[in-house]
């Protein structure tokens, strides 16, 4: 009778055990799906935030070739560069519009207070 009460206290904390390693198991899965889930998440998020950020890049890419494009059309009617004595002197080049009497009083009172060319 002992010998049976002694193997059925070995069976029940060998059951015991066994629930135990069992829960542990359980909650082990539960963490790791949890943990998957999350990351999917997150895989969704930082997709959608670099799809966004994919079609700013090529917005901002079209905007600024359309502005180089009209900074080019703009630039060809234009002369490349002004000589500064020139427009003091009030003499025209090619290109140039046309002066405000206000902007020849300007270029001529800079003129008297330039030194002379020599």
């Amino acid at each position: 009778m002992s010998t049976l009460k002694q193997e059925l206290e070995e069976a029940k904390q060998s059951m015991l055990e066994s629930e135990k390693k069992l829960k542990f198991k359980e909650e082990t899965a539960a963490a790791a799906m949890a943990a998957r889930d999350a990351a999917e998440k997150s895989l969704k998020l930082a997709d959608l935030r670099s799809s966004r950020l994919r079609d700013r890049v090529e917005e901002l890419t079209h905007q600024l070739e359309e502005f180089e494009n009209r900074e080019d059309s703009r630039g060809r009617n234009r002369p490349r560069y002004v000589c500064w004595p020139w427009q003091w002197l009030g003499l025209d080049f090619v290109g140039m519009q046309p002066r405000s009497d206000t902007q020849q009083q300007t270029a001529s009172n800079e003129m008297e207070l330039s030194e002379p060319l020599l």
